[in-house]
């Protein structure tokens, strides 16, 4: 069984939001030749086109379901084989350097105004590192692994693919990808704080991640998400 396989059960006291538990292992075999999982369904949409009074009522759900979750004793992860800081989260230099590849991509994609904004912002980028801090983290937490229920709250956190250890920001950037500006505080605040690099990094994450799924949606044509990530990208960037 994966170290993904392996955590997830033990995660269930700590996690504040429904979540795919692993119910069934399934070894492999010459029908199907890989191990797999079976889960628990979470129902829910996802949550594409919601006003931002809408997404702020989730401020405290998200913040207090990541302070726990990144509460997890780290070594009890790595016992159970989770990776650490596989994607070096740390490295903005390095993100910096591919978000302005990304960016001569997507221009015909982008109104002047998006691509001036996010083209200011890389340029603002000044600091090429920052110091490591180890955290049980989701790792992918975006719109596409987000479920709302009919009131637009979040009720289920979905694939649990990247599920690993390292700067707790990279879950954290959920604060500004998701949530509206005025709703930050609360969320930072229910959460237990955080410091200046670590929001720096959150908000790169947060504007990275979408610009990854834009770039996706244009390959595929799916126009609503595309506009869902743009929408993400100008939310994490406005204050």
């Amino acid at each position: 069984m994966s170290g993904i396989g392996k955590l997830l059960p033990k995660l269930e006291a700590y996690i504040t939001i429904p979540y795919p538990k692993p119910l069934f292992y399934g070894e492999g075999s010459d029908e199907y030749p890989v191990p797999f999982l079976g889960y628990a369904y979470v129902p829910g949409d996802f949550p594409i086109g919601l006003t931002e009074e809408r997404r702020a009522l989730s401020a405290e759900t998200l913040a207090k379901f990541l302070r726990r979750l990144h509460e997890f004793p780290v070594q009890a992860a790595l016992k159970c084989g989770v990776q650490q800081d596989h994607r070096n989260l740390t490295d903005i230099a390095s993100r910096k350097l591919k978000l302005e590849g990304y960016l001569s991509k997507l221009v015909e994609h982008l109104s002047p105004e998006e691509s001036g904004v996010i083209e200011a912002y890389i340029g603002r980028l000044q600091k090429e590192r920052i110091e490591g801090v180890y955290a049980v983290l989701h790792g992918d937490l975006h719109f596409k692994n987000m479920l709302v229920n009919e009131n637009g709250i979040v009720s289920g956190i979905i694939d649990w693919g990247d599920l690993s250890i390292g700067h707790p920001a990279c879950d954290l950037s959920v604060a500004y990808s998701f949530l509206p500006p005025y709703a930050r505080g609360v969320f930072f605040e229910t959460y237990g704080g955080a410091d200046e690099e670590t929001k720096l990094l959150a908000r790169l994450i947060a504007v990275y991640i979408p610009i990854l799924i834009l770039m996706q949606a244009v390959d595929d044509g799916n126009e609503a998400i595309a506009a869902e990530a743009k929408s993400n990208i100008m939310r994490a960037l406005s204050d």
